[in-house]
């Protein structure tokens, strides 16, 4: 009775030891990570990005196009004026609308932005964008 006994103990212990297992693989994933600081990222949407910014004198680092030789033109401050490193047209910031914009630059990690306008008709610059590497997100603010 007592080798029966012995195997019964020595099963409960090995499923135990599974439950145990299958607790950690399920709940690991859901712990927070000490090294991520997350914080609202537009009080008004409330999202949950790690880091964001609303406005357009915030707005990330834009690449537009040359309009005379279509070189990458690289506007840091949305403010800053346009100058083609090729062709060395000048182009004010207040013609930021009427040049392509290829794409915007994460300030965080660097990633390139995606990008969109809520609103076209209103607007012709863009109203959002999102780098999907840091979670870090921009809004126009256009109460």
């Amino acid at each position: 009775m007592s080798g029966r006994r012995q195997q019964l103990e020595d099963a409960t212990a090995t499923v135990a030891g599974w439950l145990r297992w299958l607790g950690h693989a399920l709940v690991e994933p859901l712990r927070a990570d000490p090294d991520m600081e997350m914080r609202l990222a537009i009080p008004d949407a409330q999202t949950t990005m790690t880091k964001g910014d609303v406005g357009w004198p915030k707005r990330p680092p834009a690449t537009v196009a040359c309009p005379e030789c279509s070189a990458e033109i690289f506007q840091y401050r949305p403010h800053g004026t346009l100058n083609c490193p090729e062709c060395y047209v000048q182009r004010s910031s207040e013609e930021f609308s009427a040049l392509e914009l290829l794409y915007l630059t994460c300030p965080v990690c660097r990633e390139r932005m995606e990008h969109g306008r809520r609103h076209p008709q209103q607007f012709d610059v863009p109203e959002w964008a999102t780098c999907r590497s840091c979670w870090y997100h921009w809004e126009f603010e256009h109460f």
